[in-house]
Protein backbone atom coordinates (compact mmCIF):
# COMPACT_ATOMS: atom_id res chain seq x y z
CA UNK A 1 0.00 0.00 0.00
CA UNK A 2 2.73 2.56 0.74
CA UNK A 3 4.50 1.89 -2.56
CA UNK A 4 1.39 3.00 -4.25
CA UNK A 5 0.86 6.02 -1.99
CA UNK A 6 4.63 7.15 -2.84
CA UNK A 7 3.73 6.86 -6.45
CA UNK A 8 0.54 9.17 -6.13
CA UNK A 9 2.58 11.50 -3.99
CA UNK A 10 5.26 11.82 -5.94
CA UNK A 11 3.22 12.76 -8.90
CA UNK A 12 1.30 15.33 -7.46
CA UNK A 13 3.89 17.21 -5.14
CA UNK A 14 6.87 16.53 -7.11
CA UNK A 15 5.09 16.23 -10.76
CA UNK A 16 6.39 13.37 -12.10
CA UNK A 17 4.36 10.99 -14.47
CA UNK A 18 2.43 8.01 -12.31
CA UNK A 19 3.64 4.65 -12.27
CA UNK A 20 1.01 3.05 -10.19
CA UNK A 21 1.86 -0.57 -9.03
CA UNK A 22 -1.26 -2.11 -9.31
CA UNK A 23 -2.66 -2.93 -5.37
CA UNK A 24 -4.56 -6.58 -5.93
CA UNK A 25 -5.16 -6.17 -1.93
CA UNK A 26 -7.02 -2.60 -1.76
CA UNK A 27 -9.16 -4.08 -5.36
CA UNK A 28 -10.68 -6.70 -3.24
CA UNK A 29 -11.77 -3.72 -0.30
CA UNK A 30 -13.18 -1.53 -3.27
CA UNK A 31 -16.70 -1.51 -4.59
CA UNK A 32 -18.10 -0.82 -7.96
CA UNK A 33 -20.73 2.37 -7.89
CA UNK A 34 -24.07 1.52 -9.09
CA UNK A 35 -22.60 2.68 -12.61
CA UNK A 36 -20.59 -0.13 -12.42
CA UNK A 37 -17.61 1.87 -12.31
CA UNK A 38 -14.95 2.40 -9.56
CA UNK A 39 -14.17 5.98 -8.03
CA UNK A 40 -11.14 6.64 -6.18
CA UNK A 41 -10.67 10.49 -4.06
CA UNK A 42 -7.20 12.59 -3.81
CA UNK A 43 -7.62 15.16 -1.26
CA UNK A 44 -4.20 17.39 -1.37
CA UNK A 45 -3.36 20.00 0.91
CA UNK A 46 -0.83 22.74 1.19
CA UNK A 47 -0.97 23.29 4.77
CA UNK A 48 -2.34 26.77 4.56
CA UNK A 49 -6.22 26.44 3.41
CA UNK A 50 -8.44 24.20 3.19
CA UNK A 51 -7.89 20.89 0.99
CA UNK A 52 -8.25 20.34 -2.61
CA UNK A 53 -10.48 17.31 -3.31
CA UNK A 54 -10.31 15.48 -7.15
CA UNK A 55 -12.04 12.31 -8.24
CA UNK A 56 -11.88 10.11 -10.89
CA UNK A 57 -14.10 6.86 -12.41
CA UNK A 58 -12.40 3.88 -14.08
CA UNK A 59 -13.11 0.61 -15.28
CA UNK A 60 -10.65 -0.52 -12.89
CA UNK A 61 -9.41 0.93 -10.13
CA UNK A 62 -5.92 2.10 -11.10
CA UNK A 63 -7.16 4.08 -13.81
CA UNK A 64 -9.93 5.92 -11.12
CA UNK A 65 -7.02 6.92 -9.16
CA UNK A 66 -5.15 7.78 -12.44
CA UNK A 67 -7.91 10.04 -13.70
CA UNK A 68 -8.31 11.87 -10.17
CA UNK A 69 -4.07 13.07 -10.59
CA UNK A 70 -5.00 13.86 -13.93
CA UNK A 71 -8.29 16.14 -12.61
CA UNK A 72 -5.43 17.59 -9.87
CA UNK A 73 -2.96 18.20 -12.26
CA UNK A 74 -5.13 19.82 -14.83
CA UNK A 75 -7.23 21.91 -12.48
CA UNK A 76 -5.37 23.10 -9.46
CA UNK A 77 -4.81 26.67 -9.32
CA UNK A 78 -1.46 27.76 -10.58
CA UNK A 79 -0.38 28.93 -6.99
CA UNK A 80 -1.16 26.15 -4.79
CA UNK A 81 1.82 24.04 -3.36
CA UNK A 82 0.87 20.14 -2.66
CA UNK A 83 2.57 19.11 0.91
CA UNK A 84 0.27 16.48 1.56
CA UNK A 85 -1.75 13.65 -0.49
CA UNK A 86 -4.76 11.31 0.87
CA UNK A 87 -6.23 8.74 -1.15
CA UNK A 88 -9.84 7.16 -0.64
CA UNK A 89 -11.40 4.67 -2.58
CA UNK A 90 -14.83 3.80 -2.20
CA UNK A 91 -15.42 0.45 -0.38
CA UNK A 92 -18.86 0.37 0.74
CA UNK A 93 -22.34 1.76 -0.15
CA UNK A 94 -25.77 2.00 1.60
CA UNK A 95 -29.57 3.74 0.24
CA UNK A 96 -29.35 7.41 2.16
CA UNK A 97 -32.36 6.71 4.23
CA UNK A 98 -32.23 3.06 5.25
CA UNK A 99 -33.69 1.20 2.08
CA UNK A 100 -34.16 4.73 0.06
CA UNK A 101 -31.99 6.00 -2.16
CA UNK A 102 -34.06 8.70 -2.72
CA UNK A 103 -34.34 11.65 -0.34
CA UNK A 104 -35.58 15.45 -0.17
CA UNK A 105 -32.76 17.32 0.62
CA UNK A 106 -35.07 19.85 2.46
CA UNK A 107 -37.40 17.93 4.35
CA UNK A 108 -35.30 14.73 5.07
CA UNK A 109 -33.46 13.61 8.08
CA UNK A 110 -30.09 11.85 7.57
CA UNK A 111 -28.74 9.51 10.11
CA UNK A 112 -25.20 8.45 9.58
CA UNK A 113 -22.02 7.71 11.51
CA UNK A 114 -19.75 11.01 11.73
CA UNK A 115 -16.47 10.57 10.51
CA UNK A 116 -17.09 7.29 8.60
CA UNK A 117 -19.75 7.98 6.26
CA UNK A 118 -19.34 10.37 3.17
CA UNK A 119 -22.78 11.81 1.23
CA UNK A 120 -22.80 11.07 -2.67
CA UNK A 121 -25.51 12.21 -5.38
CA UNK A 122 -26.61 10.38 -8.54
CA UNK A 123 -26.48 6.55 -9.42
CA UNK A 124 -22.58 8.19 -10.88
CA UNK A 125 -21.41 9.95 -7.95
CA UNK A 126 -21.71 13.48 -9.63
CA UNK A 127 -20.97 15.06 -6.39
CA UNK A 128 -19.70 12.85 -3.55
CA UNK A 129 -18.57 14.43 -0.52
CA UNK A 130 -15.67 12.16 1.75
CA UNK A 131 -16.59 11.46 5.10
CA UNK A 132 -14.26 13.83 6.33
CA UNK A 133 -15.34 16.39 4.40
CA UNK A 134 -18.85 15.98 5.64
CA UNK A 135 -17.48 16.57 9.34
CA UNK A 136 -14.97 19.19 7.92
CA UNK A 137 -17.07 21.39 6.72
CA UNK A 138 -19.94 20.65 9.03
CA UNK A 139 -22.62 19.51 6.54
CA UNK A 140 -24.79 18.24 8.35
CA UNK A 141 -26.72 19.72 11.28
CA UNK A 142 -29.85 18.48 13.28
CA UNK A 143 -29.69 15.99 10.88
CA UNK A 144 -30.37 17.91 8.27
CA UNK A 145 -27.94 18.29 5.36
CA UNK A 146 -26.85 21.91 5.01
CA UNK A 147 -26.84 23.04 1.40
CA UNK A 148 -24.69 26.05 1.71
CA UNK A 149 -21.88 24.61 3.33
CA UNK A 150 -21.43 21.88 1.03
CA UNK A 151 -21.29 24.53 -1.96
CA UNK A 152 -18.47 25.86 0.50
CA UNK A 153 -16.67 22.61 -0.25
CA UNK A 154 -17.95 22.61 -3.77
CA UNK A 155 -15.63 25.11 -4.26
CA UNK A 156 -12.06 23.18 -3.49
CA UNK A 157 -13.45 20.19 -5.97
CA UNK A 158 -11.57 19.31 -9.30
CA UNK A 159 -13.46 19.89 -11.22
CA UNK A 160 -16.54 21.48 -9.17
CA UNK A 161 -20.38 20.19 -10.29
CA UNK A 162 -22.35 22.88 -9.26
CA UNK A 163 -25.09 23.13 -12.03
CA UNK A 164 -25.20 19.01 -11.30
CA UNK A 165 -25.53 19.26 -7.98
CA UNK A 166 -27.97 22.36 -7.80
CA UNK A 167 -30.79 21.10 -10.07
CA UNK A 168 -32.42 18.79 -7.62
CA UNK A 169 -32.59 22.04 -5.04
CA UNK A 170 -33.74 24.35 -7.59
CA UNK A 171 -36.19 22.23 -8.92
CA UNK A 172 -37.31 21.52 -5.35
CA UNK A 173 -37.42 18.06 -6.35
CA UNK A 174 -36.33 14.79 -4.67
CA UNK A 175 -32.74 13.21 -5.62
CA UNK A 176 -30.70 10.02 -5.57
CA UNK A 177 -28.24 9.91 -2.96
CA UNK A 178 -26.21 7.54 -0.96
CA UNK A 179 -23.77 6.88 1.95
CA UNK A 180 -20.55 5.80 1.55
CA UNK A 181 -17.31 4.46 3.13
CA UNK A 182 -14.16 4.44 1.77
CA UNK A 183 -10.40 2.97 2.43
CA UNK A 184 -8.12 5.83 3.32
CA UNK A 185 -4.52 6.53 3.42
CA UNK A 186 -2.85 9.19 4.30
CA UNK A 187 1.60 10.43 3.04
CA UNK A 188 3.82 13.55 3.46
CA UNK A 189 7.01 13.69 3.79
CA UNK A 190 7.34 12.37 7.02
CA UNK A 191 5.59 9.20 6.03
CA UNK A 192 2.48 6.75 5.36
CA UNK A 193 -0.36 6.20 7.39
CA UNK A 194 -3.47 3.88 7.06
CA UNK A 195 -6.81 6.05 8.31
CA UNK A 196 -9.66 5.05 10.15
CA UNK A 197 -12.51 8.03 10.52
CA UNK A 198 -9.59 10.46 9.32
CA UNK A 199 -7.19 9.21 11.72
CA UNK A 200 -4.40 6.67 12.79
CA UNK A 201 -5.37 3.42 15.36
CA UNK A 202 -1.96 3.89 16.99
CA UNK A 203 -0.96 -0.07 17.92
CA UNK A 204 2.21 0.57 19.60
CA UNK A 205 3.41 3.32 21.66
CA UNK A 206 7.17 5.16 21.35
CA UNK A 207 8.93 7.84 22.91
CA UNK A 208 8.87 9.54 18.89
CA UNK A 209 5.06 9.01 19.21
CA UNK A 210 5.25 11.04 22.38
CA UNK A 211 7.42 13.93 21.17
CA UNK A 212 6.16 14.27 17.72
CA UNK A 213 2.52 14.98 19.37
CA UNK A 214 4.11 17.10 22.09
CA UNK A 215 6.47 18.80 19.36
CA UNK A 216 3.12 19.45 17.04
CA UNK A 217 1.52 21.14 19.99
CA UNK A 218 4.02 23.24 21.07
CA UNK A 219 4.64 24.27 17.19
CA UNK A 220 1.07 25.13 16.37
CA UNK A 221 -1.53 25.22 19.19
CA UNK A 222 -0.10 26.88 21.84
CA UNK A 223 1.50 29.34 19.56
CA UNK A 224 -1.74 29.90 17.95
CA UNK A 225 -4.27 29.49 21.18
CA UNK A 226 -3.18 32.95 22.91
CA UNK A 227 -4.65 36.11 21.99
CA UNK A 228 -2.71 39.85 22.31
CA UNK A 229 -4.14 40.36 25.75
CA UNK A 230 -3.05 36.97 27.19
CA UNK A 231 -6.58 35.41 26.70
CA UNK A 232 -6.93 32.07 25.30
CA UNK A 233 -9.22 31.08 22.62
CA UNK A 234 -11.06 29.33 24.99
CA UNK A 235 -13.24 27.01 22.83
CA UNK A 236 -12.98 26.47 19.16
CA UNK A 237 -15.32 24.91 16.45
CA UNK A 238 -12.71 24.41 13.76
CA UNK A 239 -15.52 23.01 11.10
CA UNK A 240 -17.34 26.16 11.11
CA UNK A 241 -14.44 28.41 11.91
CA UNK A 242 -16.10 29.88 15.14
CA UNK A 243 -14.76 31.13 18.40
CA UNK A 244 -17.35 30.42 21.69
CA UNK A 245 -17.38 33.27 24.10
CA UNK A 246 -17.61 31.51 27.72
CA UNK A 247 -14.62 31.52 29.43
CA UNK A 248 -12.89 29.95 32.55
CA UNK A 249 -9.96 31.51 34.30
CA UNK A 250 -9.13 28.05 36.04
CA UNK A 251 -8.41 26.33 33.12
CA UNK A 252 -6.66 29.36 31.75
CA UNK A 253 -4.23 28.62 34.54
CA UNK A 254 -4.08 25.06 33.75
CA UNK A 255 -3.24 25.26 30.11
CA UNK A 256 -0.46 28.01 31.31
CA UNK A 257 0.72 24.54 33.09
CA UNK A 258 0.92 22.41 30.63
CA UNK A 259 2.56 24.92 28.21
CA UNK A 260 5.31 25.34 30.81
CA UNK A 261 6.08 21.25 30.92
CA UNK A 262 6.27 21.47 27.84
CA UNK A 263 9.06 24.32 28.08
CA UNK A 264 10.56 22.30 30.69
CA UNK A 265 11.13 19.43 28.38
CA UNK A 266 11.43 21.57 25.38
CA UNK A 267 12.61 24.73 25.84
CA UNK A 268 11.30 27.03 23.39
CA UNK A 269 11.78 30.77 23.77
CA UNK A 270 8.52 31.97 21.36
CA UNK A 271 6.38 29.40 23.52
CA UNK A 272 7.73 31.32 26.67
CA UNK A 273 6.65 34.86 25.41
CA UNK A 274 3.17 33.39 24.94
CA UNK A 275 3.08 31.82 28.37
CA UNK A 276 4.41 35.14 29.81
CA UNK A 277 1.15 37.04 28.11
CA UNK A 278 -0.78 34.45 29.62
CA UNK A 279 0.15 35.13 32.87
CA UNK A 280 -0.19 38.58 32.47
CA UNK A 281 -4.20 38.06 31.70
CA UNK A 282 -3.73 35.81 34.75
CA UNK A 283 -2.29 37.62 37.05
CA UNK A 284 -4.76 41.35 35.79
CA UNK A 285 -7.73 39.00 37.92
CA UNK A 286 -6.05 38.72 40.61
CA UNK A 287 -7.35 40.80 43.41
CA UNK A 288 -6.53 41.68 46.92
CA UNK A 289 -8.83 40.66 50.17
CA UNK A 290 -8.58 40.28 53.49
CA UNK A 291 -9.78 37.47 56.46
CA UNK A 292 -9.73 36.89 59.58
CA UNK A 293 -7.14 40.12 59.92
CA UNK A 294 -5.00 38.72 57.21
CA UNK A 295 -4.42 40.39 53.77
CA UNK A 296 -4.93 37.60 51.32
CA UNK A 297 -5.13 37.01 47.49
CA UNK A 298 -7.36 34.79 45.16
CA UNK A 299 -8.26 34.50 41.59
CA UNK A 300 -11.81 36.93 40.82
CA UNK A 301 -13.73 35.89 37.37
CA UNK A 302 -17.29 36.93 37.34
CA UNK A 303 -17.46 38.71 40.48
CA UNK A 304 -16.60 34.71 42.17
CA UNK A 305 -13.20 33.30 43.71
CA UNK A 306 -12.65 29.57 43.94
CA UNK A 307 -10.61 27.16 45.81
CA UNK A 308 -9.65 25.64 42.27
CA UNK A 309 -8.59 28.88 40.86
CA UNK A 310 -6.17 29.88 43.61
CA UNK A 311 -4.85 26.45 43.53
CA UNK A 312 -4.61 26.05 39.96
CA UNK A 313 -2.96 29.29 39.53
CA UNK A 314 -0.17 28.49 42.59
CA UNK A 315 0.34 25.24 40.11
CA UNK A 316 1.31 27.39 37.56
CA UNK A 317 3.43 29.59 39.14
CA UNK A 318 5.12 27.46 41.01
CA UNK A 319 6.05 25.08 37.65
CA UNK A 320 7.61 28.96 36.49
CA UNK A 321 9.23 29.27 39.18
CA UNK A 322 10.94 25.63 39.17
CA UNK A 323 12.06 26.01 35.68
CA UNK A 324 13.19 29.22 35.51
CA UNK A 325 14.07 30.06 39.24
CA UNK A 326 12.80 33.36 38.88
CA UNK A 327 11.38 34.17 42.32
CA UNK A 328 8.94 37.22 41.51
CA UNK A 329 5.99 35.29 41.76
CA UNK A 330 6.62 33.30 44.98
CA UNK A 331 4.86 36.24 47.51
CA UNK A 332 2.13 36.39 45.14
CA UNK A 333 1.62 32.51 45.79
CA UNK A 334 1.88 32.98 49.43
CA UNK A 335 -0.74 35.06 49.08
CA UNK A 336 -3.44 32.74 47.45
CA UNK A 337 -1.87 30.05 49.55
CA UNK A 338 -3.40 31.78 52.49
CA UNK A 339 -6.57 32.04 51.63
CA UNK A 340 -6.97 28.45 50.86
CA UNK A 341 -5.55 28.45 54.56
CA UNK A 342 -8.24 30.67 56.28
CA UNK A 343 -10.80 28.85 54.69
CA UNK A 344 -10.21 25.54 55.80
CA UNK A 345 -11.35 23.81 59.44
CA UNK A 346 -10.12 21.62 62.06
CA UNK A 347 -11.15 18.66 60.02
CA UNK A 348 -8.94 19.59 57.45
CA UNK A 349 -12.62 20.06 55.22
CA UNK A 350 -12.14 23.82 52.48
CA UNK A 351 -15.26 25.65 54.49
CA UNK A 352 -15.57 27.20 50.97
CA UNK A 353 -15.28 26.57 47.35
CA UNK A 354 -16.52 29.49 45.80
CA UNK A 355 -16.99 32.67 47.49
CA UNK A 356 -18.82 36.12 45.65
CA UNK A 357 -15.97 38.16 46.27
CA UNK A 358 -18.02 41.80 46.35
CA UNK A 359 -20.21 40.37 49.13
CA UNK A 360 -18.11 37.83 50.59
CA UNK A 361 -21.25 35.69 50.45
CA UNK A 362 -20.35 31.88 49.85
CA UNK A 363 -21.90 30.05 46.99
CA UNK A 364 -23.72 26.12 47.66
CA UNK A 365 -21.39 25.31 45.36
CA UNK A 366 -18.88 22.07 46.14
CA UNK A 367 -16.08 21.05 43.51
CA UNK A 368 -14.73 17.12 44.32
CA UNK A 369 -11.84 18.18 42.59
CA UNK A 370 -10.73 21.61 44.14
CA UNK A 371 -9.37 19.62 47.39
CA UNK A 372 -6.53 17.84 45.19
CA UNK A 373 -5.94 20.95 43.28
CA UNK A 374 -5.41 22.59 46.70
CA UNK A 375 -3.12 19.95 48.09
CA UNK A 376 -0.99 19.70 44.90
CA UNK A 377 -0.78 23.29 44.96
CA UNK A 378 0.22 23.54 48.95
CA UNK A 379 3.17 21.18 48.28
CA UNK A 380 4.16 22.53 45.39
CA UNK A 381 4.92 26.08 47.42
CA UNK A 382 6.44 24.03 50.37
CA UNK A 383 8.94 23.05 47.68
CA UNK A 384 9.95 26.20 46.88
CA UNK A 385 9.98 28.33 50.29
CA UNK A 386 10.43 25.38 52.54
CA UNK A 387 7.35 26.80 54.79
CA UNK A 388 6.14 24.17 56.95
CA UNK A 389 2.49 25.41 57.13
CA UNK A 390 1.71 24.76 54.04
CA UNK A 391 2.42 20.98 54.40
CA UNK A 392 0.27 21.39 57.39
CA UNK A 393 -2.66 22.33 55.04
CA UNK A 394 -2.28 20.09 52.63
CA UNK A 395 -1.88 17.18 55.44
CA UNK A 396 -5.25 18.42 56.82
CA UNK A 397 -7.01 18.49 54.22
CA UNK A 398 -5.68 14.70 52.56
CA UNK A 399 -6.72 13.31 56.44
CA UNK A 400 -10.32 14.91 55.66
CA UNK A 401 -10.62 13.46 52.46
CA UNK A 402 -9.56 10.12 53.32
CA UNK A 403 -11.28 9.54 56.82
CA UNK A 404 -14.38 11.65 56.39
CA UNK A 405 -15.22 12.69 53.21
CA UNK A 406 -14.43 9.75 51.12
CA UNK A 407 -14.56 6.79 54.18
CA UNK A 408 -17.43 4.67 53.12
CA UNK A 409 -16.62 4.69 49.08
CA UNK A 410 -16.22 1.44 47.55
CA UNK A 411 -14.16 0.86 44.74
CA UNK A 412 -17.25 1.12 42.47
CA UNK A 413 -18.39 4.75 43.73
CA UNK A 414 -15.20 6.32 44.43
CA UNK A 415 -14.49 9.54 42.47
CA UNK A 416 -11.62 8.87 39.53
CA UNK A 417 -9.24 12.21 41.45
CA UNK A 418 -6.71 12.77 39.12
CA UNK A 419 -5.63 16.11 40.95
CA UNK A 420 -5.43 14.04 44.23
CA UNK A 421 -3.23 11.11 42.35
CA UNK A 422 -0.76 14.17 41.78
CA UNK A 423 -1.00 15.70 45.32
CA UNK A 424 -1.08 12.59 47.37
CA UNK A 425 1.96 11.51 45.13
CA UNK A 426 4.11 14.39 45.99
CA UNK A 427 2.60 14.72 49.71
CA UNK A 428 3.76 11.64 50.64
CA UNK A 429 6.93 12.13 49.40
CA UNK A 430 7.52 14.95 51.91
CA UNK A 431 5.56 13.17 55.02
CA UNK A 432 5.47 9.23 54.25
CA UNK A 433 1.96 7.94 55.81
CA UNK A 434 0.49 4.69 54.49
CA UNK A 435 -2.95 5.97 54.32
CA UNK A 436 -1.29 8.42 51.50
CA UNK A 437 -0.16 5.46 49.75
CA UNK A 438 -3.14 3.23 49.80
CA UNK A 439 -5.37 6.13 48.72
CA UNK A 440 -3.70 6.64 45.55
CA UNK A 441 -3.49 2.57 44.44
CA UNK A 442 -7.52 2.38 46.02
CA UNK A 443 -8.47 4.79 43.45
CA UNK A 444 -6.34 3.62 40.62
CA UNK A 445 -7.34 0.14 41.13
CA UNK A 446 -10.91 1.96 40.67
CA UNK A 447 -9.61 4.00 37.26
CA UNK A 448 -8.28 0.65 35.84
CA UNK A 449 -11.12 -1.68 36.82
CA UNK A 450 -13.06 0.47 34.17
CA UNK A 451 -10.70 0.73 31.06
CA UNK A 452 -12.23 -0.76 27.88
CA UNK A 453 -10.29 -3.80 26.80
CA UNK A 454 -10.22 -5.34 23.56
CA UNK A 455 -12.43 -7.93 24.95
CA UNK A 456 -14.84 -5.42 26.28
CA UNK A 457 -14.37 -2.36 23.44
CA UNK A 458 -17.51 -2.64 20.48
CA UNK A 459 -14.73 -0.86 18.17
CA UNK A 460 -11.17 -1.04 18.30
CA UNK A 461 -10.88 2.74 18.63
CA UNK A 462 -12.36 2.21 22.09
CA UNK A 463 -9.57 -0.06 23.65
CA UNK A 464 -7.76 2.42 26.17
CA UNK A 465 -10.49 4.34 26.80
CA UNK A 466 -12.64 4.40 30.28
CA UNK A 467 -16.41 3.46 30.76
CA UNK A 468 -17.97 7.15 30.46
CA UNK A 469 -20.26 8.40 33.55
CA UNK A 470 -22.35 9.59 30.87
CA UNK A 471 -22.95 9.46 26.88
CA UNK A 472 -21.86 6.46 24.85
CA UNK A 473 -18.52 6.30 24.31
CA UNK A 474 -15.01 8.23 26.12
CA UNK A 475 -14.08 11.03 24.71
CA UNK A 476 -10.51 12.53 25.43
CA UNK A 477 -10.34 14.17 28.25
CA UNK A 478 -12.01 12.24 30.95
CA UNK A 479 -9.43 9.63 29.95
CA UNK A 480 -6.86 12.16 29.71
CA UNK A 481 -7.19 13.13 33.26
CA UNK A 482 -7.12 9.45 34.28
CA UNK A 483 -3.25 8.50 32.65
CA UNK A 484 -2.27 11.88 34.36
CA UNK A 485 -3.48 10.57 38.17
CA UNK A 486 -2.14 6.86 36.70
CA UNK A 487 0.93 8.65 36.56
CA UNK A 488 1.37 9.85 39.25
CA UNK A 489 0.33 6.85 41.29
CA UNK A 490 2.47 5.18 39.20
CA UNK A 491 5.43 7.05 40.00
CA UNK A 492 4.73 6.00 43.92
CA UNK A 493 4.04 2.63 43.25
CA UNK A 494 7.42 2.56 41.54
CA UNK A 495 9.72 4.53 43.43
CA UNK A 496 8.38 2.68 46.63
CA UNK A 497 8.33 -0.57 45.78
CA UNK A 498 5.23 -1.90 44.41
CA UNK A 499 6.28 -3.24 41.16
CA UNK A 500 2.71 -5.66 40.30
CA UNK A 501 0.83 -2.46 40.48
CA UNK A 502 3.38 -0.40 39.15
CA UNK A 503 3.30 -2.47 35.59
CA UNK A 504 -0.58 -2.46 35.89
CA UNK A 505 -0.69 1.20 36.19
CA UNK A 506 2.06 1.58 33.32
CA UNK A 507 0.11 -0.70 30.88
CA UNK A 508 -3.07 0.80 31.53
CA UNK A 509 -1.50 4.52 30.82
CA UNK A 510 0.12 3.10 27.10
CA UNK A 511 -3.24 1.96 26.46
CA UNK A 512 -5.39 5.22 27.27
CA UNK A 513 -2.80 7.79 25.61
CA UNK A 514 -2.81 5.53 22.24
CA UNK A 515 -6.89 5.98 22.56
CA UNK A 516 -6.07 9.82 23.36
CA UNK A 517 -3.90 10.62 20.42
CA UNK A 518 -6.08 9.12 17.65
CA UNK A 519 -8.03 12.54 18.52
CA UNK A 520 -5.04 15.11 18.56
CA UNK A 521 -5.20 16.92 15.51
CA UNK A 522 -2.73 15.74 12.89
CA UNK A 523 -2.02 17.07 9.15
CA UNK A 524 -4.50 13.93 8.53
CA UNK A 525 -6.97 15.25 10.72
CA UNK A 526 -6.95 19.63 9.63
CA UNK A 527 -7.13 18.43 5.91
CA UNK A 528 -10.67 19.66 5.51
CA UNK A 529 -10.37 22.52 8.23
CA UNK A 530 -9.64 26.65 7.48
CA UNK A 531 -7.19 27.68 10.63
CA UNK A 532 -4.70 24.59 10.19
CA UNK A 533 -2.52 26.48 12.92
CA UNK A 534 -4.87 26.86 15.48
CA UNK A 535 -6.11 23.18 15.13
CA UNK A 536 -2.52 21.33 14.51
CA UNK A 537 -1.61 19.61 17.59
CA UNK A 538 -5.12 20.26 19.40
CA UNK A 539 -7.10 17.57 21.59
CA UNK A 540 -11.07 17.62 20.02
CA UNK A 541 -13.34 16.41 22.39
CA UNK A 542 -14.10 12.74 21.32
CA UNK A 543 -13.76 10.47 18.52
CA UNK A 544 -17.30 11.91 16.91
CA UNK A 545 -17.23 15.22 18.43
CA UNK A 546 -14.67 17.52 17.10
CA UNK A 547 -14.97 21.14 19.18
CA UNK A 548 -11.63 22.05 20.68
CA UNK A 549 -11.07 23.76 24.00
CA UNK A 550 -8.09 24.46 25.92
CA UNK A 551 -8.55 22.30 28.25
CA UNK A 552 -8.98 18.82 26.40
CA UNK A 553 -5.47 19.99 25.01
CA UNK A 554 -3.89 20.89 28.72
CA UNK A 555 -4.89 17.27 30.27
CA UNK A 556 -3.53 15.10 26.91
CA UNK A 557 0.02 16.84 26.54
CA UNK A 558 0.01 16.75 30.45
CA UNK A 559 -0.50 12.96 30.21
CA UNK A 560 1.56 12.89 27.03
CA UNK A 561 4.79 14.23 29.00
CA UNK A 562 4.06 12.91 31.88
CA UNK A 563 4.25 9.03 29.90
CA UNK A 564 7.27 10.39 28.06
CA UNK A 565 9.26 10.96 31.19
CA UNK A 566 8.30 7.37 32.77
CA UNK A 567 9.72 5.67 29.62
CA UNK A 568 12.80 7.85 30.41
CA UNK A 569 12.58 7.32 33.82
CA UNK A 570 13.04 3.50 33.25
CA UNK A 571 15.74 3.29 30.40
Amino acid sequence: MEKLLREIYNSIVNDTAPRLPRNRKLEKKAVKLPNKRYLAFISVDDLESRALVSNGQGKSLKKAIEVAIENFKTLKPSNFTPKTVKLDVVSSIKPILRKNNIIDLKKDEIKYNRGLDGIAFGSDFHTAFLPQEVTGYNMIKSRKFNIKRAFNALHNHLPTTFSTFAEPIDNNSQTEAYRFRTKSYFINEKGFVKLYRGHKIYKTLTEADLKDAITLTKDNYFKNVVGKNGKFIYSFLPAVNKREKRYNILRHAGTVYSMLEIYEIMPDEELMEEIKRAFEFLINKIKPLEINGEKVKVVVEKDAHKVGGNALAIIAFAKYTQITKDTQYVKLMQDLASWMKHVQDETGRFTVHKQRYSTGEPFDFVSHYYPGEAILSLVRLYQIDKNEEWLDVAEKAAQYLITIRDRDVTIDTIAHDHWLLYGLNELYRERQKDIYLNHSFFIAEAMMKTQITKDTASRKELVGGYVPKSGNEPRSTPVACRSEGLGAAYRLARDFNHPDIANKMKKAIENGIKFQLQMQLKPESVMYYKNKKLCLGAVQSGLKTFDLRIDYTQHNISSFISYLKILKENK
